[in-house]
């Protein structure tokens, strides 16, 4: 799944839109629809007997050993239509949900914005509110990639979402381009008197490929600190018959926190898709840090150490068992320079081993 790169915000591709109702004196609630999903899930930790101290470096899949209610998502939406106006509000519980309030509370606003298309230029539309970022080749929903596990790059490299305006034009077929001002990083409200700036460039080079570019630059610790933060980021994706493969660079610095920081990550994966019904996808990362430069929601690295790198591999099979009804298992190797991930009894080593087994219908 997923394989449509972030160009805009939407859930499972564009979320099964319902049927719209035409008649002559059709309200603007006519074409409001209601979709979304429910995903549980069993993380098993092979080096800690029990749920805690947790699996490191991970978002969603932190508890070891543990029956997971991950997410009810609900997504309720109207396109845009005549009225050149639409919205979007994807509301989620479960657990998951308090990784995107800040590790508090079940119920989390994903998204909620509203979409305008100016009546005179087609072309141009402005999106305010709350929305997902546009780095990154995996997304927030779980469902919507190949991999159950979000990677370190959507872990560390990346924020989830912003609060602010984009506009989004439209060249043709094949680019578009956005730019956006957005409070900053999983902040609303802001931390800081400063606001970052986001842009994307997407295209569609050939038939089957998609390839974007995207960034954020501004500040994004807290005052009276002058740190700016800079995080270069591009996606290129090519699906050719039952084969997906797709490519994700990352570069990142962070000045006068003190002193520079930097990061770079590389990701690549790989589905085939052997059946309708089953797919087998592989995942490999390498994310570096130079002096902590990992901070985004938790910092991934060893307290202290100045310079460390973090590999791991993935490797799920998905079964769809219906159009909306599937399950997918999942073995995760880490591992890192560092003694960073955590046993039972605390010690330090060097790697981390989880298998996954999740569940999931869509509506």
């Amino acid at each position: 799944m997923r394989r449509s790169l972030k160009i805009g915000s939407g859930l499972l591709g564009v979320a099964l839109m319902g049927a719209t109702v035409a008649h002559a004196d059709a309200k603007w609630y006519d074409a409001v629809t209601a979709s979304g999903y429910m995903q549980g899930s069993y993380v098993a930790s092979l080096q800690n007997s029990s749920a805690n101290p947790g699996n490191q470096g991970r978002v969603f899949d932190t508890n070891g050993n543990s029956f997971n209610f991950n997410t009810f998502l609900l997504q309720i939406a109207k396109p845009v239509g005549d009225d050149h106006y639409g919205f979007t509000a994807r509301l989620r519980t479960g657990q998951d949900a308090a990784v995107l309030n800040g590790s508090t509370g079940s119920f989390a606003v994903q998204e909620a914005y509203i979409t305008y298309v100016l009546p005179a230029l087609t072309k141009l539309s402005f999106i305010g509110g709350k929305f997902t970022t546009p780095e990154g080749f995996e997304v927030v929903d779980s469902v919507s990639n190949p991999n159950f596990s979000e990677g370190l790059l959507f872990a560390f490299a990346e924020p989830i979402t912003h609060t602010g305006i984009k506009a989004n034009y439209v060249f043709s077929d094949m680019v578009n381009a956005t730019v956006g001002v957005v409070n900053g990083w999983d902040v609303a409200p802001d931390n800081n008197s400063a606001k970052t700036i986001l842009w994307q460039v997407a295209t569609v080079p050939m038939k089957g490929a998609a390839w974007t570019f995207q960034g954020l630059y501004g500040k994004e610790l807290a005052d009276p600190t002058h740190a700016k933060r800079l995080s270069l980021d591009t996606v290129f994706s090519y699906t050719l018959s039952k084969l997906t493969l797709a490519a994700q660079g990352n570069w990142g610095q962070e000045t006068n926190s003190p002193g520079t920081n930097h990061w770079s990550g590389l990701g690549v994966w790989a589905s085939f898709a052997e059946t309708d019904k089953c797919t087998t996808s592989a995942r490999f990362e390498v994310l570096g840090d130079e002096n902590g430069a990992g901070r985004v929601t938790t910092t991934p690295f060893v307290s202290g150490n100045t310079n460390q790198t973090i590999k791991e591999f993935t490797l799920t099979q998905k079964h769809m068992f219906t159009t909306a009804l599937g399950t997918r298992l999942e073995y995760r190797h880490d591992w890192s320079n560092q003694a960073y991930f955590l046993r039972k009894d605390g010690s330090a080593v060097r790697n981390q081993n989880t298998i996954s087994m999740d569940w999931f219908v869509t509506f």
